[in-house]
């Protein structure tokens, strides 16, 4: 909406050619009249009736002469944004993009309103945005869209799957095109150095500061991704600053797309930083991401371009239950491959991203070729690849970018190789390097960046293992900020690394604890490397361990963490859910932001923190809760105090059955990390639980409701000394809740029946 001429005149002054007469006023009998260059022709735009008429385009170069039916039609038009050109070269670049992966996955969300909550897939989201805006309390309104969800859900193929919706029915439906601005790495930066690279990309004419514009007038919707990766060394601060003046800029029929993990965008907290928005005048929606169900994996898994049968989808279905893993559209794509299906099925060891990792190593591994072959073993063709990569993870790290130029890959092929390789053999593996499976190709020619953040974040993990336990502080772990994907990845790494290697974690803890409390330097390393060993925790077997002088900005702590003592810590922001910090012991430490679920459970001398946000299971929403009583109270009933709290949860269990020793080991045995529990003698840190007397007990009632696999085969041992405890996330909400799964109901009323009997 344009107010009036002057607001008309800094919008056009930004079209004007640089270095020419900024764009003349005059007025024809109250129509305001414009002069001004445009790519190198004197233009006149005449607007009729107004600024809110039509605009008469006329070149005073040649006398030609067009009409507009208003000045958005003018803003569209091929002399200013040129959006017909912009929605095929979006079309072109993104089909190349999505060239080859077949049909996508359905990736589904919920979106809550204000007050409601249904069901949306990409088709529905685009008729949302697209809705006539609501101006009944402001004449320029703004509208947000918030799109949350964990790693590997799917939030960028959503976005990219929108955007060229929109591009392909341009011609047709007028919609406003989507730009999608990508983080790519950077820690600090500017949203106007991304969404120039964004236009650059698409070889666009626009400029950063033309954009705004464009959004203002409903003709494009600016969808920002990775959001929260973006900030400054104390936190956030710029990121929500930059989103506050883009806000103010894009009033009118201006559309914003967050997109972010949903441990930061939220939107109390969108609302509460953005102090530009207002939830009585603006529209503010969230769409939170799900995973996809079972009988969506197994639709799209049997589409005749990835060929599974029922047969091969039956052998591997205990693969997909809720929550699992797998189910993440990431990992659904990489399962398409029925050759690495079924040796996930036979022989996963570990956490499932970290099995896949070192499979499709060693299938790189024979890829070299017979030159390679005779100098190289396969331990050390895979070393080679492993070794590499995680250089390859550690440079964009250190540069924060997702990107590597060619230059740098080859160079970083030297390195690991060393001078004993011969010439001939180094040159075949930098010509592997550029092709390896893990890497693809950036939109920036020549640049090359992994196929995926997961992977990216799994490499940057063993590299942030292997470095610091030689006592190396990573110039990332000095500057970044460690982010939850990150976070989320590296605490499923180690518990891996743990099983395989169980020096290896003790290793990199014990020197990462001491470097940390001689740390003296003033950068981020101190904080990053407390909430490396606060996500580590869960996976280490120390007696008498202390944490002390722990200030991390977010904290992750996942599984059952062991008896330790953390003493004088600050905490920005602790995510807990699912995960057991019973055997905890907190002394003065603060707690800022506290992330939970009704499987939290907390030890009695857990410090309330200044706020809980609590993620709600299937229907149930999330919330915020910020009231010093109710913080208090939640603790309370999530272990700090349960047998004291005034009220309780639904279900089956009441808070004094929640303390017995049988639901405190399966709830042990439901947040383990890895998919297959080994219950033979050499166990590794973080199953000690099975050595419990009550567990027989326990595994033999899991075992009479069918909800326990024993399972498998292979080189680490037989199948008796592993077994797999089914639907995990449904046992563990059926500790507070009533289930909706009628097997697992009866299980715990079962195991109900046999704690009350207890002598």
């Amino acid at each position: 909406m344009i107010a009036d001429a002057r607001q008309l005149h800094r919008e056009l002054a930004l079209f004007a050619d640089l270095g020419t007469t900024p764009p003349a006023e005059a007025r024809d009998e109250e129509q305001p009249v414009f002069r001004l260059s445009r790519e190198g022709r004197r233009l006149e735009l005449r607007f009729d009736g107004g600024v809110q008429g039509k605009v008469i385009e006329r070149s005073l170069d040649d006398g030609e002469s067009r009409e507009h039916e208003s000045y958005r039609a003018l803003l569209a038009s091929e002399k200013f944004g040129d959006l017909r050109k912009w929605a095929g070269s979006q079309k072109a670049s993104l089909e190349a993009a999505l060239r080859g992966m077949g049909e996508p996955i359905p990736v589904k969300g919920i979106l809550a309103g204000r007050g409601e909550q249904t069901d949306m897939d990409i088709e529905r989201i685009d008729d949302l945005l697209a809705s006539p805006k609501d101006r009944s309390g402001d004449a320029n309104p703004v509208q947000v869209l918030l799109i949350d969800g964990p790693a590997g859900i799917g939030k960028t193929s959503f976005i990219e799957r929108l955007a060229l919706s929109r591009a392909k029915q341009y011609a047709i439906s007028q919609r406003p095109l989507v730009l999608h601005v990508q983080s790519r790495g950077r820690v600090l930066t500017f949203f106007d150095d991304l969404i120039a690279f964004s236009l650059q990309t698409l070889r666009l004419r626009v400029t950063y500061d033309q954009l705004p514009v464009l959004v203002r007038h409903g003709l494009v919707v600016l969808a920002i991704d990775g959001f929260d990766e973006l900030g400054d060394p104390n936190g956030y601060e710029l990121a929500w600053g930059q989103i506050n003046d883009l806000v103010n800029h894009v009033r009118g029929d201006g559309t914003l797309v967050l997109a972010g993990r949903e441990t930061f965008i939220g939107r109390q907290r969108m609302v509460g930083s953005i102090k530009s928005l207002s939830e009585a005048r603006d529209t503010i929606n969230v769409l939170s991401l799900k995973l996809p169900e079972k009988p969506d994996a197994e639709t799209w898994l049997k589409q005749p371009e990835n060929g599974w049968t029922d047969e091969q989808f039956h052998s591997v279905s205990e693969l997909f239950e809720p929550g699992s893993y797998m189910l993440r559209p990431f990992f659904l794509a990489q399962l398409a491959d029925r050759e690495v299906a079924e040796t996930f099925r036979k022989k996963m060891l570990g956490y499932p991203l970290a099995f896949l990792v070192d499979l499709m190593i060693e299938r790189e591994a024979g890829k070299f070729g017979e030159a390679v072959e005779k100098q190289m073993d396969l331990e050390e063709r895979k070393t080679f690849v492993r070794v590499f990569l995680q250089e390859v993870a550690r440079d964009m790290a250190d540069q924060q970018s997702d990107a590597l130029d060619e230059t740098g890959i080859l160079w970083i092929v030297d390195v690991v190789t060393g001078d004993e390789i011969p010439s001939e053999v180094r040159r075949l593996l930098r010509n592997r390097a550029n092709v390896m499976a893990f890497l693809t190709t950036d939109e920036r020619p020549g640049y090359r960046r992994f196929a995926h953040s997961q992977l990216f974040n799994h490499f940057l993990g063993e590299a942030t293992i292997d470095l610091l336990s030689e006592g190396e502080v990573p110039k990332f772990v000095r500057r970044n900020i460690l982010g939850a994907d990150f976070l989320s990845a590296f605490s499923d790494l180690v518990p891996h690394l743990a099983g395989s290697d169980q020096e290896s974690v003790p290793r990199f803890f014990d020197a990462a604890h001491e470097i940390v409390d001689s740390y003296m330097w003033t950068d981020r390393g101190a904080r990053n490397m407390g909430a490396l060993l606060l996500a580590a925790l869960p996976s280490v077997d120390r007696p008498n361990l202390r944490l002390e002088d722990i200030h991390v900005d977010e904290a992750l702590i996942q599984g059952s963490a062991p008896p330790a003592s953390i003493v004088r810590a600050t905490m920005n922001q602790l995510d807990v859910r699912n995960a057991d910090l019973g055997e905890l012991s907190f002394v003065d430490t603060i707690i800022v932001t506290l992330i939970v679920n009704d499987s939290t459970r907390a030890p009695a001398s857990f410090p309330n923190p200044a706020v809980i946000r609590y993620e709600g299971f299937g229907t149930e929403p999330d919330a915020v809760i910020s009231a010093p009583d109710a913080i208090g109270g939640w603790v309370d009933r999530h272990g700090r105090s349960p047998c004291q709290a005034s009220e309780g949860h639904a279900g089956t269990f009441t808070a004094e059955m929640r303390e017995h020793p049988m639901i405190k080991l399966l709830g042990k045995a439901c947040r383990v990390r890895d998919y297959w529990i080994r219950i033979a003698d050499d166990i590794p840190p973080g199953f000690g639980f099975i050595k419990h007397h009550r567990w027989p007990e326990l595994l033999n009632l899991l075992e009479v409701h069918d909800l326990v696999k024993h399972g498998q085969p292979s080189a680490a041992g037989p199948a008796s000394d592993f077994i797999h405890v089914v639907n995990r996330e449904g046992i563990l909400a059926g500790l507070w809740a009533e289930p909706d799964d009628g097997n697992i109901r009866t299980f715990l009323r079962a195991l109900a029946d046999r704690i009350q009997s207890d002598p």
